[in-house]
């Protein structure tokens, strides 16, 4: 797909050294001029101490417009993970599988994607930066895609890394490309194995059930492609693990496809699983505790929604709400125009669990 149609496509940062002596890729940084991703100063950035299993790191951390920033290397140098750099299309990459972070730069700024899936946030929460020549990785990137997890220390200014404990599974990609004469269409889908063969086989389907699916609509929208629209058509499919802990997993799949016109448009799924046995979880099983969670999230959600929800769409809780889980709770999440205008992308709202259940109460107790 090309970038300028990805409607998560996010506008970010320029240039980077990873650390040590010399520059890499032979290039000095210069601040870009789009985004604030490139942070000259570090001198106005407060710090942060940064320890790994208790042991002080000689690298820092840094708050940036209250995001704390993570020194790319530390990645490498206390979780022991592989920084790779490709010249040709100037990405670093971390991470392998379906927690492989690239961060492509270029004169506009640093392009992030996690095995294809662009991550963008609106707050500016996940955007990779550039700080004095070098790349910093945000604290809530890291905890909600890569497993990391730390506890701050308000007395000490310090912050303890370390991992957090997975389910024990692998997930990889897997990929279909049908592109043809009057379109690109690529499709990729997760494939999980580590689980019995039961299980994972049934999981399995329904992601390549849902591939296949998305490939042979594409295919039949191609086909009606006529002289008239000089570009060809574009399809395209990524997924991300959202959450991997506890004996469930949470995968979310966008779908995209342009067809002509100003945009294209973005179709948005979440699919939720227990481990033990395979079966698709629902919101119930999740909020099972709180006997009245639909009023509740109700309500939440109206008040979430006000501002820019359709003036004759309440933007509360639907019949049946689309949905996943993720390290910051449950996020409830609606499709492109099904409340809001295009401009507003897939509005979706993230709510701890602690705001919905009984307090101490473990919405995945049963999964585990």
């Amino acid at each position: 797909m090309n970038k300028s149609m990805k409607w998560t496509s996010a506008i970010l940062a320029a240039g980077v050294l990873l650390g040590g002596s010399g520059l890499v890729g032979g290039t000095s940084v210069q601040a870009a001029a789009t985004g604030g991703s490139t942070v000259k100063q570090a001198a106005q950035q407060p710090s942060v101490v940064l320890k790994y299993k208790g042991q002080t790191l000689s690298q820092q951390a840094k708050i940036v417009n209250g995001n704390t920033m993570i020194p790319l290397t530390v990645l490498r140098d206390a979780f022991g993970l592989s920084i790779n750099y490709n010249a040709s299309t100037k990405t670093y990459s971390v991470g392998s599988d379906s927690m492989k972070l690239d961060m492509e730069v270029s004169d506009y700024g640093v392009s992030t994607t996690l095995n294809g899936y662009y991550i963008y946030s609106m707050t500016g929460s996940h955007d990779v930066k550039v700080i004095n020549d070098r790349i910093y990785v945000p604290f809530k990137l890291l905890s909600d895609y890569l497993g990391v997890q730390g506890v701050y220390n308000p007395s000490l200014k310090s912050l303890d890394l370390s991992k957090k404990v997975m389910n024990d599974i692998k997930i990889t990609s897997e990929t279909l490309d049908k592109s043809n004469k009057n379109a690109s269409i690529k499709v990729q889908y997760p494939k999980i194995s580590g689980l019995t063969d039961e299980v994972q086989t049934k999981i399995n389907a329904i992601f390549k059930k849902q591939a296949e699916q998305f490939v042979a609509e594409s295919e039949e929208q191609a086909s009606r492609r006529d002289g008239t629209i000089e570009n060809k058509y574009d399809f395209s499919q990524t997924f991300v693990v959202s959450f991997n802990r506890e004996g469930v997993l949470s995968i979310v799949t966008d779908q995209y496809g342009y067809t002509g016109g100003a945009h294209g448009g973005a179709l948005r799924e979440g699919f939720t699983f227990s481990l033990k046995d395979g079966r698709p979880i629902e919101l119930k099983d999740l909020l099972k505790a709180e006997p009245n969670y639909k009023q509740k999230l109700d309500k939440m959600l109206k008040e979430s929604t006000k501002e820019l929800a359709f003036p004759d769409t309440p933007g509360g809780l639907t019949e049946k709400p689309n949905f996943y889980v993720s390290e910051s709770g449950l996020a409830i999440f609606y499709q492109q125009y099904e409340i809001a205008p295009y401009a507003a992308g897939i509005p979706t709202y993230t709510f701890n669990f602690s705001s919905i259940l009984p307090k101490g109460t473990n919405p995945f107790a049963a999964f585990k």
